[in-house]
């Protein structure tokens, strides 16, 4: 039976980071009496895969002062280290302040758990919130109102009917089969293939290995060897990635001054790499870090990707996006000390070259070639675990989800042609659909959004994005409940007007 509740459900499909920043923002900003869900199969909210590590050595990605949970409260992760870290046991480095330190990602999952407890402690009785533990499967439009609902069903059976949808769908990992090399026989379903560095069992037993292969060098790869050193591991660590281009220590610098210039009807590769090499030359002459490029390159990122055609898109993703990446997603220095302490000990290896072929021996032990970057014959070496740090799946042409699925076959979800998530508005987040119409009432953030802004993985961009879908949503639901106050102020006076009639049809005095 349809619910007699008349409050406007805002619904959320993942209950990582970028799904709950964007309650945190409703929780804060409503003024209306709402419902607000968030479907997420963890026990625990806002955690996802990685703020939920144990492990201390595992540090967020970038400084403090950067990482706060409200865009329009930059200094809210700050405030909240200097008054509750410390009680918890964690102080940064000597020397280092606390809003230029890179806090342990197990200390922001704390910092998310206690904003969204304190938040929906200070919505009280105007929003009720509730966390569904469990998976959606499907979405249905539905029309029996003036504008489209949607009936979300779960994988326990349950349907939700959202007035807002909101899609922080999270990653996605990339199945052996879509790999660009050959996968034999029994290789996805062996122990010694760890296709999730973080399930729980993903390191069992490693301490008895002598040899681990690691498919790809970038934070993964740093993540993965840390673990396994932690879970006793003292053999040898071979890493593999096609250009043999590690992960670079993060400096603690400024910006450079602003320096891009272009025109929105003009863009080309071509100029803004000019652009950028005479700024190289010019931060070399100057003998400065190359590394204060990269923020005042990143600032234009999402415009100039919006802008760029689908000629130099591809040839972006084709020529530079590994070199991009490398520079872009660096690490504190603290967890590349433990891959120098191994690659001092003469335990760690960085090939480059292309992996051809994994194959299961007759020993059950993996055997992986690849060919050298450098022209060397095919070489074979056999692995006790091979680790996949290969990175995510963002194509929802061919994601394997059964609720990506839905999306796109009932064409409320139109996939990114590149194969980057989907595509969207830039006002709002709304998706387009099949007819690359925007969906009014459902949106995206996070990961999906990757084919609209590009960079879209990180706390600096998805914390933004659930400001920008929060709001659209109050906008929305500010003339709804303005009609529905309406609405029930019609009924009251309706009630009143047949109660004074029946008053006089009984013969007594109206009040």
């Amino acid at each position: 039976m349809p619910s007699s509740d008349t409050r406007p459900h805002v619904l959320i499909v993942g209950g990582g980071l970028a799904g709950t920043a964007v309650a945190l923002r409703l929780l804060k900003d409503v003024e209306q009496p709402i419902r607000l869900s968030i479907v997420e199969s963890r026990a625990t909210l806002g955690l996802g895969t990685a703020y939920g590590t144990t492990h201390p050595e595992h540090l967020v990605n970038g400084l403090a002062r950067l990482f706060s949970l409200y865009d329009d409260e930059p200094d809210h992760l700050v405030r909240w280290l200097r008054a509750g870290a410390a009680a918890g046991g964690w102080q940064p480095p000597a020397g280092v302040a606390i809003e230029d330190s890179m806090p342990p990602r197990q200390v922001y999952g704390a910092y998310i758990l206690a904003s969204l407890t304190a938040a929906i402690s200070s919505a009280g009785r105007r929003v009720e919130f509730r966390h569904l533990q469990a998976r959606a499967v499907d979405v249905v439009a539905q029309y029996d109102t003036g504008r489209p609902r949607y009936r979300v069903v779960l994988d326990d059976g349950c349907e939700e009917l959202a007035d807002e949808l909101v899609l922080a769908t999270g990653i996605f990992a990339r199945p052996l089969a879509r790999q660009a090399f050959a996968v034999g026989a029994g290789v996805a379903a062996s122990p010694r293939y760890v296709g999730d560095i973080w399930h729980p069992q993903a390191w069992d037993g490693v301490a008895q290995d002598a040899q681990i292969v690691y498919l790809g060098a970038g934070l993964s790869a740093v993540d993965s060897l840390i673990m396994a050193e932690k879970a006793g591991f003292r053999g040898q660590h071979l890493v593999l990635s096609r250009r043999g281009q590690g992960v670079r220590v993060r400096e603690d610098v400024q910006p450079w001054p602003d320096f891009l210039r272009y025109q929105p009807d003009a863009v080309s590769l071509r100029g803004l790499l000019a652009q950028i090499r005479a700024q190289r030359r010019a931060v070399r002459a100057q003998g400065e870090s190359w590394q204060r490029l990269v923020p005042a390159i990143r600032a234009h990122v999402p415009q100039l990707w919006s802008l760029a055609s689908a000629r130099d898109r591809r040839r972006f993703l084709g020529r530079l996006r590994a070199y991009w990446e490398a520079s872009l997603h660096r690490s504190a220095a603290a967890p590349l000390a433990w891959q120098d302490r191994v690659h001092e000990e003469g335990r760690h290896r960085h090939e480059a070259g292309r992996v051809q072929s994994i194959a299961v021996q007759a020993d059950g032990r993996l055997a992986v070639t690849w060919q050298p970057r450098d022209g060397r014959p095919l070489q074979t070496v056999v692995a006790d675990r091979v680790v996949n740090c290969l990175g995510f799946d963002f194509d929802w042409r061919h994601i394997d989800d059964p609720l990506v699925r839905q999306l796109v076959a009932r064409g409320l979800a139109q996939p990114d042609p590149l194969g980057f998530g989907v595509q969207a508005t830039r006002e709002t987040h709304a998706l387009r659909d099949a007819a690359g119409q925007p969906r009014s009432g459902l949106y995206a953030v996070g990961h999906a959004l990757r084919g609209l802004i590009w960079e879209s993985n990180a706390i600096g961009e998805q914390v933004p994005q659930a400001g920008t879908v929060g709001r659209a949503i109050l906008q929305r639901l500010a003339p709804a409940a303005a009609a529905e106050a309406l609405a029930r102020a019609a009924a009251a006076a309706g009630a009143t007007v047949r109660a004074q009639r029946e008053s006089q049809a009984s013969g007594a005095a109206p009040r």
